[in-house]
C-alpha cells in the first residue's frame, strides 16, 4: 500500500511538467499575431489534454492520499503497541531512570507525531519534491540558458535550506523534552492529588508546571523564527529568479535568438514558479518531519532496546523445583545511586521449605534482598543461586511464576475484586478464588461489598481501606501456590484481628514452602526457622529467636524496644479473647447475611457514576457548541494582541504579495505582444523585473515578522492554554478525580495531546490561514476587474473544493483521537505499578488491554482515509480543469474581440494564485475540525464548576481552639452511593485531646480523617448533622483554611520527585521554610540521621513516589512534613505503620510530644493498639458507627468490644 502511494504521489508530481508542455502551444497561440484566430485553434486542441491530464490527476492523487492516509494509521497502531509491548519489557533499573508523563508522552502525541510524519503529509511531500525537480529538469529542456539563470539563486535556496533542517531539528527535538517534563510533573501530582489538597500545594504544583512550559515556550518562539527566515529567504529567492528569467528571456529575443519564443519564457518561468512554489509546500513540512524524526529517534530506541534483564530471552527451566536460595558474597548498588552501596558482601542461605525473616533499620536492604530473588536488578559482583543454579541463567518467566510476593505497599488494578485476586494465577476458577480469599482473611468484607467479588475496583484501589487492599494482596499472593512466598511487610496494614487471622493463614502457606519475610515487627518473626539481622547492607546476626535472644546483642535489642503485653495469665487471656472472637464472628456474620440481601436488592453498578458525569460532560460541551470555540481559544490570546494582529498583518501582506507578483507576472505577457522597439521591451523588462526582486525582499521581510509575532503569540496561547487547564484540574473536588474517566492517566493524556491541538489553529498556521485568505480576496479582485466572465469560470470550480472539504469535516467525529487517551489511563495503571506487573507477569494482560482500548473500528480509519483522500484529488485536479476552461473561454472571447490577451493572462495567474490558496485552506480544514472538538473538551473541564472551592466559604478571624464536633455524620463516596461508610456517627473531640479511632479494616477510620481535611463533604441530613469546629459547620468554612490547620501523615505516604529537603519543605506551602527548621523536623522524625548518610543528605532526590528510598524512610520524610507545619490539629493514618522497633520507638514518642505540644488536637488512626494507649479518648468503629467511647483504661475496665481488639492485640504481639 505504500508502494503504490509512493508511486501515485511521484506520478502526481510529474502531471504538472506536463502541464507545462500545453501551456508552452498555449502561450504561443495567444501572442501570436493572428492572437484572435490561432488562440482559438490553439485551444480546440488543447483542451482534450487539460481534460486527460485532470482526470488521471484525479485517479492517482486519489489513490496516493488514500494509501498514504491508511497506511500511516495502521502502521501509527502497530509502533503505539509495538513501544508499550517493548516497554512492559524493560528491567526495573530502566524504570528507575524513567518518568511515567515522559513514558505517556511517548506513547500519545510522539507517536501521533509519527503517525504524521509518515501519512498524507509524507505523499504531500513526495508530490511537490517530485514537482520541484520535474519542473527545473523541464526548464532545462525548454531553454538551458534560460534555465541557468533560473538557477543563479539556488545558493540561496540551499542556505534557506540548511537553515531549516537544522534549526527545526534542533529546537523541535528541545521542545519535546521540555513538554515531557512539564507532562510527567502532571502525571506525578494528579496521582498524588490528595497530598497536594492536603498540604495546599496547588499554587505551588501550578508553578513547577509552568516553568518547564515557559521554557518549552521559548523553544518554540525561536523554531517559529527560524522558520519564518527559512521561508522568507526562499520565498525572495522566488521572486529574484523569476524577474531575472524573464529580463534575460526578453533579451534573447531582442538579440534575435529564435530558440526563444514567448511560451518558451512562460513554460520556464512557470516551471521555476511552480517548481519553487512546489519546493515552498515542501518547506513546512520539514516541521513535521524533524519532530517525527525526533519522536522517532526516542520511540524506537525504546522498541530497539534489548534489555540487560530480559523476560523473553528463553533460560533454564529446573525440573523438581526445590525452592532452595543463597546469596553468596552479594555486593548491589541501585543504577540511580551508583556511589551508595546497598548491599555489601551479603551472604545468606535458605534451604527448601525454611521460613527466614530479615529485619533490621529502615534502609539496611531488606526489601533489595526481596528484589533481588525477583531478579528486577542484577548483583554488581557475588551470586544469587536458585536451587544451586544462578539465577542469571533462569527463565525469568518461570522463576517469577514460582514466586508470590506481598509487597509493603499493595498495589490493585482497575477490574474486579475477583480479577485482581486471579491476577495471581491466571484463569482460576471462582472456588480457587474464593479459597484464596478466605485465606487471606478477605472473603467476609468481601462479600459486604455491593457485588461481592465482582465489584468493580478503581485504579489503585481507591475507595478501600489500607487492610482491605492488602487482604487482597496477599489472596492473589496465595492463589498461585507459590515454591516461594516473599513477604514485605505483608501485615503492616492490617488491623490485630486481621492481622492474627491473616497470619496464621500464613503460617500454614509456609507449609512445604520457602518463605523470605521482611519484617519490622518481631513479634511476627519468632517462629520464623532462621532470622537475619541486617544492617547497612550486611549481615549482623543470623540465628532462631532463641538463639538471638541469648546472644544479647542488636536483635535483642531491638526485641527489648518492642512493646510488651500485660503480665496477665496467658491462658486467661486466651480464653477470654476466643469467646469474644467468636461471639463478635457471629455477630458480624447475621449482619453480613443482612447487608448482602439488602445489597442484592440494590443492583448498584458503577454505570451509573459513569453515566452521571458523562451526560456532565455532554452539557458542558454543548454550552461550549454554541459558543464558537476557536474563537474562544483566540480570545486566550488577548495579553499578545498587538503581537497577534501585528503576525496576521504582515501575513496579509505576506498573501497579497501573490497576487501583486501575478499582476507583474502578467505584464511580462504584455511585453510579448507589444509593437516597441526592443530597447523599449528591454527597459520594460527591466523594471517589471527590478519590481518582482523588490517585493521578493518585502515577502522576505514580512515572513520573518510574521513568523516572529505569530510565533511568539502561538507559543504563549499554548502555554496559557495548558496552564489553564492544569489549574483547572488542580480546582477539581476529590470525588471528580475518583472517577474512572478521571484517571490520572486520562487527564495526563489530555494535558499532551488535546492542548497541542490548538497549534493547528492559532499562531503560525493562523498567518498561514490570513495569508491565504488575503490571496483569494486579492485573486477574486483583480480577476473581476480584468474580467467577469473568467472570473464567473473560476468560481464555479469554488464550490466543488468548498462542499469537498466540508464532508471532510463532518465526516470526522469526535471520537477520532479518543482511543489514544482512554488507553493511556492503561499506560499510567501499568506503569505507577511496574514492580507489581512484573512480579506477576501481568505484562501480557496489560498489552491486551491497551490493544482493545485504543483501537478504533478498521471501519473508521477505512472511511477516514477515503474521505481524505476524495478532497485531496479534487484540489488535485481542479487545477487542471480550471486552466483549460479559463484558456477556452478566454480564447473564444478574444476571438470576438470582447477580451485582451493581457487581461487573460492576470485573470488566470490571479486565480491559479488564489486555487492553489483555496487548495491549502482545504487541507487545513481537518485539522480545525479536530482542533474544534479537542478544544471543546478543553474548555468543558475548564470550565466546570467544582463542588468544593477550596477558598470558598469563610477564613475565619478568631484562632481555632482545635475543638471537633461530629453530629450524626452521614456519608457515602460519590462513586458508591449505594455503599454507606458512615451512619449516625456522632463524637465530640475536645481542644488538646488525642482521640483514637480504631476498628477493623474497612470501618470507616480514613474516611473521618478526610471529611475533617473536607476532601469530601458528608451528607446533608439537617442543620444540626455534619462536623463542626469552633462550632460552626465546616461546610461554610473554606476548604483551605481548615487544611491549615491540620497536618497529616497517611498510611501511603506519597513523596514528589523533590529534593528530601523540598519534601519536607512541603509540609508548609505558605511560607519559605528555612533550612534549620528542615533539619529540626527531620530529627523529630527520626530522619536526620538516615539523610546524613546519603551521598547528597538533603539535596538527595526520592525519585518519582519516593522510589529512591525504603518504605520507613518515605515515611518518616512524611512525618517530617507534617510536623514542620505546626498545626493546630493532627492526622495520623498509621503514621508508624512503616518503621522499624528502633524508628517507630523514636518516632512514637516524637508524635507523642507533638500532639501534646501546645494544646494540639490529634486524631490517631492505629491498626496496633498499643500505639495508642498513650491517647486520651479511644472511639470504636464497626461499619460506621460508633460503638465503643472513653480513655483505655476505663474501656478495658468495661471488657467491651476494645476490650477484645486490646487482648487479640496483646497476643499476637
Amino acid at each position: 500500500m505504500l508502494v503504490v502511494g509512493v508511486i501515485c504521489s511521484c506520478v502526481v508530481g510529474i502531471t504538472f511538467p506536463l502541464n507545462l508542455l500545453i501551456i508552452n502551444r498555449v502561450i504561443n497561440g495567444f501572442v501570436a499575431l493572428d492572437a484572435q484566430t490561432k488562440a482559438l485553434e490553439t485551444m480546440n486542441e488543447m483542451i482534450k489534454w487539460y481534460v486527460l491530464l485532470g482526470s488521471l490527476t484525479l485517479l492517482l492523487a486519489f489513490l496516493q492520499m488514500f494509501c498514504f492516509s491508511l497506511s500511516a494509521k495502521r502502521q501509527g497502531r502497530r509502533i503505539r503497541l509495538k513501544l508499550f509491548q517493548q516497554i512492559l519489557r524493560q528491567d526495573i533499573g530502566w524504570f528507575d531512570q524513567q518518568t511515567m508523563g515522559d513514558l505517556i508522552t511517548k506513547l500519545t502525541s510522539q507517536v501521533d507525531q509519527i503517525e504524521t510524519g509518515i501519512g498524507d503529509r509524507l505523499g504531500r511531500f513526495l508530490q511537490n519534491l517530485v514537482m520541484f525537480i520535474s519542473c527545473f529538469v523541464s526548464a532545462f529542456n525548454n531553454q538551458w540558458k534560460l534555465a541557468l539563470v533560473g538557477l543563479s539563486t539556488t545558493p540561496v535556496i540551499v542556505i534557506a535550506f540548511t537553515i531549516l533542517g537544522l534549526g527545526l531539528s534542533r529546537y523541535s527535538t528541545k521542545e519535546d523534552k521540555e513538554y515531557s517534563l512539564a507532562n510527567s510533573i502532571a502525571s506525578e501530582v494528579l496521582v498524588s492529588i490528595r497530598t497536594v489538597f492536603a498540604f495546599i500545594g496547588q499554587e505551588k504544583e501550578a508553578a513547577r508546571y509552568n516553568a518547564n512550559l515557559g521554557a518549552a515556550a521559548k523553544v518554540s518562539l525561536k523554531k517559529n523564527l527560524v522558520l519564518g527566515f527559512g521561508v522568507g529567504l526562499i520565498s525572495f529567492s522566488i521572486f529574484s529568479s523569476s524577474g531575472l528569467t524573464f529580463w534575460y528571456g526578453i533579451k534573447l529575443i531582442t538579440e534575435g535568438d529564435t530558440s526563444v519564443q514567448g511560451g518558451t519564457i512562460v513554460s520556464v518561468v512557470l516551471a521555476f514558479l511552480v517548481g519553487s512554489i512546489a519546493l515552498g509546500l515542501v518547506l513546512p513540512e520539514f516541521a513535521f518531519f524533524t519532530r517525527a524524526a525526533s519522536a522517532a529517534k526516542s520511540t524506537f530506541w525504546i522498541i530497539e532496546r534489548i534489555p540487560p534483564i530480559d523476560k523473553d530471552q528463553p533460560g533454564e527451566i529446573i525440573e523438581n523445583f526445590k525452592g532452595r536460595i543463597e546469596f553468596k558474597n552479594v555486593t548491589f548498588r541501585y543504577p540511580t545511586r551508583p556511589t551508595m552501596t546497598t548491599l555489601n558482601n551479603l551472604s545468606i542461605k535458605v534451604r527448601p521449605g525454611q521460613t527466614v525473616a530479615i529485619v533490621g533499620p529502615s534502609g539496611s536492604g531488606k526489601s533489595t534482598t526481596i528484589q533481588l530473588i525477583q531478579r528486577f536488578y542484577n548483583a554488581e559482583s557475588g551470586e544469587i543461586l536458585i536451587d544451586g543454579k544462578d539465577i542469571r541463567t533462569l527463565d525469568l518467566v518461570w522463576l517469577r511464576k514460582q514466586i508470590g510476593v506481598v509487597q509493603q505497599e499493595p498495589t490493585l488494578f482497575s477490574g474486579t475484586v475477583a480479577e485482581n485476586i486471579a491476577f495471581g494465577l491466571p484463569g482460576a476458577t471462582e472456588q480457587e478464588i474464593e479459597a484464596a480469599a478466605k485465606m487471606a482473611d478477605a472473603h467476609d468484607f468481601i462479600l459486604k461489598l455491593p457485588q461481592a467479588y465482582q465489584t468493580s475496583i478503581v485504579e489503585g484501589g481507591g475507595g478501600m481501606s489500607g487492610g482491605q487492599k492488602q487482604r487482597i494482596a496477599i489472596a492473589r499472593a496465595l492463589i498461585r501456590n507459590p515454591k516461594i512466598l516473599l513477604l514485605d511487610e505483608a501485615t503492616s496494614a492490617l488491623d490485630t484481628r486481621s492481622e492474627r487471622a491473616v497470619q496464621m493463614a500464613l503460617d500454614r502457606a509456609r507449609t512445604g514452602r520457602t518463605v523470605i519475610m521482611v519484617a519490622h515487627r518481631l513479634t511476627t518473626v519468632r517462629d520464623a526457622n532462621k532470622i537475619v539481622v541486617m544492617d547497612r547492607g550486611q549481615v549482623m546476626e543470623i540465628g532462631n529467636h532463641d538463639q538471638l535472644v541469648a546472644l544479647n546483642g542488636i536483635y535483642a535489642h531491638m526485641l527489648s524496644t518492642q512493646d510488651k503485653p500485660d503480665s496477665e495469665s496467658d491462658t486467661e487471656r486466651e480464653s477470654d479473647e476466643e469467646g469474644n472472637i467468636d461471639q463478635s464472628l457471629g455477630m458480624s456474620k447475621e449482619e453480613m447475611r443482612k447487608r448482602n440481601v439488602w445489597m442484592r436488592s440494590k443492583r448498584y453498578s458503577e454505570v451509573e457514576s459513569v453515566l452521571e458525569t458523562l451526560s456532565e460532560t455532554s452539557s458542558s460541551i454543548k454550552t461550549s457548541k454554541e459558543k464558537n470555540v476557536l474563537l474562544r481559544a483566540v480570545k486566550l490570546n488577548r495579553p499578545e494582541f498587538p503581537f497577534l494582529f501585528a503576525g496576521l498583518f504582515f501575513s496579509l501582506l505576506s498573501g497579497l504579495s501573490q497576487p501583486g507578483f501575478s499582476i507583474l507576472y502578467s505584464q511580462m505577457f504584455g511585453i510579448f505582444s507589444m509593437n516597441n522597439t526592443a530597447q523599449e521591451k528591454l527597459n520594460e523588462t527591466s523594471f517589471y523585473s527590478g519590481m518582482m526582486a523588490l517585493l521578493g525582499f518585502l515577502q522576505f521581510v514580512v515572513q520573518v515578522l510574521s513568523g516572529g509575532a505569530l510565533g511568539y503569540a502561538g507559543s504563549r496561547l499554548i502555554k496559557r492554554a495548558r496552564s489553564l487547564l492544569f489549574s483547572a484540574l488542580l480546582r477539581q473536588e476529590i470525588g471528580w478525580f475518583d472517577r474512572v474517566e478521571n484517571s490520572p492517566g486520562i487527564l495526563t493524556a489530555r494535558l499532551a495531546t488535546e492542548v497541542s491541538c490548538l497549534e493547528t489553529v492559532t499562531g503560525v498556521q493562523l498567518g498561514t490561514l490570513m495569508e491565504a485568505i488575503s490571496l483569494i480576496t486579492a485573486s477574486l479582485v483583480i480577476g473581476f476587474v480584468n474580467s467577469w466572465a473568467l472570473s464567473l469560470v473560476n468560481l464555479c470550480f469554488a464550490p466543488i473544493l468548498v462542499i469537498s472539504s466540508a464532508l471532510q469535516m463532518n465526516h470526522l467525529k469526535a471520537s477520532i483521537g479518543r482511543h489514544e487517551v482512554a488507553g493511556s489511563q492503561v499506560v499510567q495503571e501499568a506503569l505507577s505499578a511496574e514492580k507489581t506487573v512484573t512480579s506477576f507477569g501481568l505484562e501480557s494482560h496489560f498489552y491486551e488491554k491497551f490493544r482493545k482500548r485504543s483501537a478504533p473500528a478498521p471501519s473508521a480509519r477505512y472511511k477516514e482515509a477515503l474521505m481524505f483522500a476524495v478532497v485531496h484529488s479534487i484540489a488535485s485536479s481542479l487545477l487542471y480543469y480550471q486552466a483549460g476552461s479559463t484558456f477556452y473561454v478566454g480564447a473564444v472571447l478574444l476571438s470576438k474581440g470582447q477580451l485582451t490577451t493581457l487581461a487573460i493572462f492576470r485573470s488566470f495567474a490571479a486565480f491559479n494564485f488564489g486555487s492553489q490558496a483555496l487548495g491549502r485552506v482545504a487541507s487545513l480544514a481537518p485539522g480545525f475540525k479536530k482542533a474544534s472538538h479537542d478544544v471543546r473538551l478543553v474548555f468543558a473541564t475548564m470550565d466546570r464548576k467544582t463542588k468544593s472551592d477550596v477558598n470558598a466559604g469563610d477564613f475565619p478571624d478568631e484562632p481555632f481552639d482545635g475543638r471537633i464536633e461530629f453530629r450524626n455524620v452521614y456519608f457515602r463516596y460519590p462513586t458508591r452511593p449505594n455503599t454507606r461508610i458512615l451512619r449516625r456517627f456522632s463524637h465530640t473531640v475536645e481542644a488538646g485531646q488525642s482521640v483514637a479511632l480504631v476498628g477493623q479494616s474497612g470501618c470507616g477510620k480514613s474516611t473521618l480523617l478526610q471529611l475533617v481535611q473536607r476532601l469530601y463533604d458528608a451528607s446533608n441530613h439537617g442543620p444540626d448533622s455534619g462536623i463542626f469546629m469552633n462550632g460552626r459547620d465546616v461546610r461554610t468554612l473554606a476548604p483551605n483554611w481548615i487544611r491549615k490547620q491540620i497536618g497529616i501523615v497517611s498510611q501511603e505516604p506519597n513523596l514528589f520527585d523533590l529534593t528530601i529537603r523540598e519534601n519536607i519543605a512541603y509540609g508548609d506551602n505558605s511560607r519559605e521554610v528555612s533550612m534549620e527548621e528542615i533539619i529540626a523536623a527531620a530529627k523529630k522524625a527520626n530522619a536526620h540521621s538516615f539523610i546524613e548518610t546519603l551521598p547528597e543528605g538533603y539535596e538527595t532526590n526520592v525519585g518519582q513516589g519516593g522510589s529512591q528510598l525504603s518504605g520507613g524512610q518515605k515515611q518518616r520524610v512524611a512525618i517530617a512534613r507534617a510536623i514542620i507545619r505546626e498545626p493546630r490539629i493532627l492526622l495520623l493514618d498509621e503514621a508508624t505503620s512503616a518503621l522499624d522497633n528502633e524508628s517507630e520507638r523514636v518516632v512514637q514518642a516524637a508524635l507523642d510530644a507533638a500532639m501534646a505540644g501546645g494544646n494540639r488536637t490529634s486524631l490517631v488512626v492505629a491498626h496496633r493498639l498499643t500505639t495508642v494507649e498513650n491517647c486520651d479518648m479511644i472511639v470504636v468503629l464497626q461499619e460506621g458507627q460508633k460503638v465503643e467511647s472513653g480513655p483505655p483504661s476505663a474501656l478495658m475496665k468495661a471488657r467491651g468490644v476494645f476490650y477484645t481488639l486490646h487482648n487479640v492485640d496483646a497476643a499476637v504481639n
